[in-house]
């Protein structure tokens, strides 16, 4: 049985019809990823769904006694709510099914004969649903979740009110995500979580017992999260089994299908036509007229529509610098008192591709200021090599004069293009027409991204730092950025969380974290797979060390004693002392590569890790033999 059916779902705003019969159905468990073009329709679907908005016609029908769970754009708090509180505050159904099972589990200590078999029906009916909502101990799910989405304990406490936006949108996120729908409407989840963020609700959904219908431009979230895929195109909507390579390869199959059929009928079409007009009022006109009567019943295809819009974004026109493009030494940034970074030292070249990772917060916006030459450092020195001209894409657009226009906001980039001209560059932007004259205060956040683009690539420049580009550009904006700076010849320094442009582009990572940054040769996936290596040796090392403390012996007794482990008078006391000198040499050499195996030298390089681990298992057999001579020595 479906959990959700839309049945041949309809609405317009005026003139234009967003959804044009709609009809999908999800199942139970089924996690469904929703893509499309911005302005498409994708969040009036999502709203209709929420019962937000009404439809003009069609229908949507729930599964009896299911919840249906969303992430409120605007979250409503209490008064003396913590952030922690807020998040259990989800966990209420749960909460009653605990009290529930426990009045069930004690009335069936008393109850006999049909009572008795209602009872156990309904005890594993409850306790089924508990095992869905997150097992028996919620407290752990809740605790979890928050520092899973990037809210560690020293938020937990915090009244919601103080948070930043961000916080509060991830605060409302992981309250729906513990609460245990039957189907979780999720818009862009990961707009506010950094990458490890991300990447653990990538794993979080993939475990969810929960259906999710999940509306996301995150190419990499798609892929590993979801089973299928819907493609909200033009008002209407395909569904296609599969992730999102698999969506993007059956997608071009079904196009170029429909466009063969399309083709031998228009082909078909074209030949009866042209047989009835020279055969029409000729000998043949029976067969003519038989023919006209078929094609007039025949169901004609239309023209398959494959939405190949996309801006043809141009390289920018690089001016020929030298091979140096920057230089940080020593670099420290922060506000005020605060210190993000420090004795950060970096060379940037010619063509180098470089992407800045690391938690929200860490100062990887503040260190692409820097670079670009946009804030000063609070100590250190930034050398720029020789004609070092930066184009700087600020992800909040906030250069846009919001009572501008798309025409306006060019010319005060190029004041010496014609109408023409800058109605043509605009035009690669996908603004035609009357778009050129809207309003900046009426764009949509992908409109204004395209727009901050367009004035960014029109001038000269050497090298590009850009914060969070592919942020409010749908699939094929996304695509179309990526071709262009991969034609770019120029350097690159970028902020982003979309690992499939960060692997795609970059040729190195710089890590912010802590306080400190470090450089990793490789794109994402190498810098991710030598941090996954990293961890894993380090959790090794430190097991095997607490593994081998709890193995050792007791020491053994002073070598002045010179007795036997009897008690007696030893045999050969010389003999016997050099025996207990070996072994404290042996237990102070455990000692030393125990501690050597949290060292950085030695867990960084798996090599060393092995020898040591090897030299351990060495000592502490002849220790064992050292000490099992010393407890029979006569």
């Amino acid at each position: 049985m479906s959990l959700l059916l839309v049945d041949s779902l309809k609405k317009h705003f005026g003139a234009q019809d967003v959804l044009r019969g709609v009809t999908f159905q999800i199942d139970p468990g089924e996690k469904v990823g929703l893509v499309g073009r911005n302005g498409g329709g994708k969040s009036t679907l999502l709203r209709l769904i929420e019962g937000l908005e009404q439809p003009d016609g069609g229908g949507i029908v729930l599964a009896k006694g299911a919840k249906l769970g969303h992430v409120p754009q605007i979250p409503r708090f209490q008064a003396g709510q913590t952030v922690k509180s807020y998040v259990e505050s989800g966990l209420a159904d749960a909460r009653r099914i605990e009290l529930e099972l426990a009045r069930a589990t004690e009335a069936m200590a008393h109850a006999e004969g049909v009572e008795l078999d209602r009872l156990v029906k309904r005890h594993d009916e409850l306790h089924h649903r508990l095992e869905q909502l997150g097992g028996w101990d919620l407290s752990h799910v809740v605790e979890a979740v928050l520092s899973g989405i990037g809210l560690p304990e020293s938020f937990w406490e915090r009244d919601p009110i103080t948070l930043s936006g961000g916080e509060k949108s991830r605060t409302a996120l992981a309250r729906e995500l513990v609460a245990g729908h039957d189907l979780l409407l999720l818009d862009e989840p990961t707009n506010h979580l950094d990458l490890v963020g991300i990447e653990w609700i990538e794993a979080w959904l993939r475990e969810l017992k929960s259906a999710v219908l999940i509306v996301s431009h995150d190419r990499r979230l798609l892929t590993n999260s979801v089973s299928t895929i819907l493609d909200l195109e033009r008002g209407t909507l395909k569904r296609y089994s599969g992730n999102y390579p698999k969506y993007v390869e059956l997608k071009h199959e079904r196009f170029e299908s429909e466009r063969r059929a399309w083709e031998i009928q228009q082909d078909f079409l074209r030949k009866e036509e042209d047989f009835i007009r020279r055969h029409m009022g000729s000998q043949r006109t029976a067969e003519a007229k038989g023919r006209q009567k078929k094609l007039e019943n025949l169901v004609r295809l239309h023209e398959p529509f494959d939405d190949i819009r996309k801006p043809a974004i141009p390289p920018p026109k690089t001016e020929r610098g030298g091979e140096l493009v920057l230089e940080a030494r020593a670099l420290r940034g922060g506000y005020g008192e605060r210190v993000l970074f420090d004795a950060l030292d970096l060379r940037l070249g010619r063509g180098q591709r470089l992407g800045i990772v690391g938690p929200n917060g860490a100062g990887k916006t503040t260190l692409l200021k820097m670079l670009a030459g946009r804030t000063r450092p609070l100590a250190g020195e930034l050398v720029f090599g020789h004609k070092a001209l930066c184009g700087y894409y600020d992800q909040d657009t906030s250069e846009l004069r919001i009572d501008g226009t798309p025409a306006t906001e060019m010319r005060r980039a190029k004041p010496e293009w014609t109408d023409l001209e800058v109605r043509s560059f605009l035009a690669r932007f996908l603004f035609r027409g009357n778009e050129v004259e809207k309003s900046v205060a009426s764009l949509s956040g992908g409109e204004r991204a395209r727009l901050c683009l367009a004035r960014l690539l029109s001038t000269p420049i050497t090298w590009l730092a850009m914060d969070e580009p592919t942020n409010h550009l749908d699939l094929s904006a996304r695509t179309s950025l990526e071709e262009m700076l991969g034609a770019f010849d120029g350097a690159l320094v970028c902020v982003s969380h979309d690992r499939e442009f960060l692997d795609g582009l970059c040729t190195h990572i710089l890590e912010v974290r802590g306080g400190a940054a470090r450089l990793y040769n490789g794109n994402y996936s190498a810098y991710r797979a030598l941090k996954t290596s990293e961890e894993e040796q380090l959790s090794g090392a430190r097991e095997a060390a607490k593994k081998l403390e709890k193995a050792q012996p007791k020491p053994a007794p002073e070598p002045a004693a010179s007795k036997s482990a009897s008690g007696g008078k030893v045999r050969n006391p010389w003999a016997f002392e050099k025996l207990e000198q070996r072994i404290m040499a042996l237990e102070d050499e455990l000692k030393t590569l125990n501690t050597s195996l949290t060292t950085e030298e030695v867990y960084k390089s798996s090599a060393k890790v092995r020898d040591v681990q090897t030299r351990i298992a060495e000592v502490q057999r002849d220790l064992d033999e050292a000490n099992e001579q010393w407890s029979n020595w006569q």
